[in-house]
């Protein structure tokens, strides 16, 4: 009596445990998801695992960043910037979201719907959150896997496994009547067994993607019925869909301890071992389960998309509840017009702030060096992307039509390839002339045009290329130091430029942008603070003056 009492005792105390440590985890995952909220992650980006879901799943109809684009805007750091996702799924398909600026405003309305919510209801919003952690696992960057086109290949003998469970049974049988035939099975055990453990490499490589998938299923369902505002029949259809992938999964050991030595460790585990090794159950059990996986692949990403999609926007929504402002821009239809009011680059700190009106014609930036001529051709671009993306600007207004955005800014020459500076600019360049005449509406911003050639072939050639990409709605933003290509594209180009001032010989920025044409020169100014040879000094200003004459 006396055992039964303890052993009762100590159930007890076993459920009362669970249950605190249980009440404490949520505790701490609750303290965290408030301490996190409107601030970015402060963590390692392993960029090969999150971009696997955007190189599995491609949409070969889609537009998306083009390399030098990703290059020019620093995309993986915007990212880090940008990304306040609660799980790995969310975290995935905001990066492969973020490559491919669409022209859906149907789309954004709908992500901005939910932002609003996630903004004005913490309480719905905490209690999504609470189940998108438990996605947070470095194994769920593995789902993507599992929407390849083919996931295990079945060996040509597989076919005739069959034979050797039917080999088993046969023996077992015929052995009532016949004892001596059960020496003959040890021959079918082997095959078994040999087969079993052989396909121990094929579980062991789905051994953190089906159990993350498992669980993606049970958040998805979790967030659906947590309000009806998460309502989706199309989910609630896959996971259905999904149940037999459940079932079958409890048939198959994906756990730490998979391996040969780890289940002989155990005696309860090697027994079950033995029963599924004997009858082949985790074997045909497996890819039975991957065959139907390979059927259900759309199910399993409709549901990466509607975790994806509300993950996304609790990541929006902690981004405009941050320090940095932002603004929802304002979509138009197309047309040569473009405005811009007190944007800012996000990854600069105390960024000074420009604004810019385009209509009917594109623009030509001019001024010197470190004047904050690229800083501001970034900021453009950037504030395009996640317009169409995540419905978010870093600034006061942004009006834009849909833009496919294409950059030139950051060019260097190739040494491995063997390919110069100039042969550079001229792939990269033949790419946006190749993307004039497309059906979209093109943004083109170049900094500087084939600044790897001489002087005349260079504004020959600029004045050529900038009228080109000018066509139609077509928006050209472009920085030059060529002062000539303002009078050659007068009738195509507004002209604004960034200036400095030198006072007590300090050379002083102030990083606003400003209509009209440059008229200071500061070049040689700088290279007297500089305290460049007096020799030098007056040479360089008399073959200046020189050649303003000429």
């Amino acid at each position: 009596m006396a055992y039964i009492i303890l052993a009762i005792v100590i159930i007890i105390g076993i459920i009362i445990y669970s249950k605190y440590n249980f009440s404490l985890i949520r505790k701490k995952n609750l303290e965290k998801i408030r301490s996190d909220w409107g601030k970015p992650k402060d963590e390692e980006f392993n960029f090969h695992l999150i971009g696997k879901y955007g190189n599995i799943v491609r949409d070969y109809d889609s537009y998306k960043l083009s390399d030098q684009t990703i290059n020019d805007i620093d995309f993986y750091e915007l990212f880090a910037l940008v990304d306040r996702t609660s799980s790995k799924t969310g975290q995935q398909y905001l990066f492969a979201n973020l490559l491919k600026p669409g022209n859906d405003q149907k789309k954004l309305n709908n992500l901005e719907a939910k932002v609003n919510l996630f903004i004005s209801n913490a309480q719905v919003r905490e209690k999504v959150q609470k189940e998108l952690i438990k996605l947070t696992s470095n194994n769920a960057y593995h789902i993507p896997f599992l929407l390849q086109d083919k996931l295990v290949e079945k060996p040509k003998w597989f076919k005739f496994l069959f034979l050797s469970n039917v080999a088993i049974f046969s023996l077992l049988l015929f052995s009532l009547a016949y004892p001596v035939l059960i020496l003959f099975l040890v021959i079918p055990i082997i095959i078994n067994m040999l087969a079993h453990y052989w396909n121990k490499s094929n579980t062991y490589q789905f051994g953190a993607s089906f159990p993350e998938l498992n669980i993606l299923i049970y958040v998805a369902g979790a967030i659906g019925k947590s309000n009806q505002f998460f309502k989706s029949e199309e989910a609630d259809a896959s996971i259905k869909e999904l149940g037999s992938f459940q079932r079958k999964l409890s048939f198959i050991n994906l756990g730490d301890e998979g391996g040969i030595k780890g289940e002989l460790s155990q005696l309860g585990t090697y027994v079950l071992e033995l029963i599924k090794g004997f009858f082949l159950i985790e074997v045909f059990t497996f890819f039975s389960l991957i065959k139907a996986l390979e059927q259900k692949k759309s199910n399993i990403s409709t549901l990466f998309s509607y975790v994806g999609e509300i993950d996304t926007a609790i990541s929006i929504a902690s981004l405009r509840s941050g320090s940095l402002p932002t603004c929802k821009p304002d979509f138009t239809e197309a047309k040569k017009e473009l405005t811009i009011k007190s944007a800012y680059h996000p990854l600069i700190k105390n960024c000074v702030k420009n604004s810019l009106s385009i209509k009917s014609k594109s623009v030509l930036i001019t001024g010197s060096n470190m004047s904050g001529k690229t800083t501001f051709l970034r900021t453009l671009i950037i504030n395009s992307l996640l317009a169409q993306t995540i419905n978010t600007c870093f600034a006061d207004e942004f009006i834009t039509p849909f833009l496919k955005a294409h950059s030139s800014i950051r060019i260097n020459d190739n040494l491995l390839e063997g390919k110069s500076l100039y042969f550079e600019e001229v792939s990269i360049i033949g790419y946006l002339i190749a993307e004039v005449n497309s059906s979209n509406q093109n943004l083109f911003i170049l900094d500087e045009v084939f600044k790897g050639t001489n002087t005349i072939e260079r504004i020959a050639a600029a004045k050529a290329i900038l009228s080109f990409l000018n066509k139609d709605n077509n928006i050209v933003v472009v920085s030059t130091h060529d002062i000539e290509l303002a009078k050659l594209l007068e009738s195509q180009y507004d002209l604004y430029h960034f200036t400095e001032t030198i006072e007590e010989e300090t050379l002083h920025f102030d990083h606003k942008l400003k209509p009209g044409q440059l008229k200071t020169r500061n070049a040689i100014r700088v290279l007297e603070i500089a305290e460049y040879p007096k020799e030098i000094i007056d040479e360089a200003k008399s073959l200046s003056s020189l050649l303003d004459k000429s």
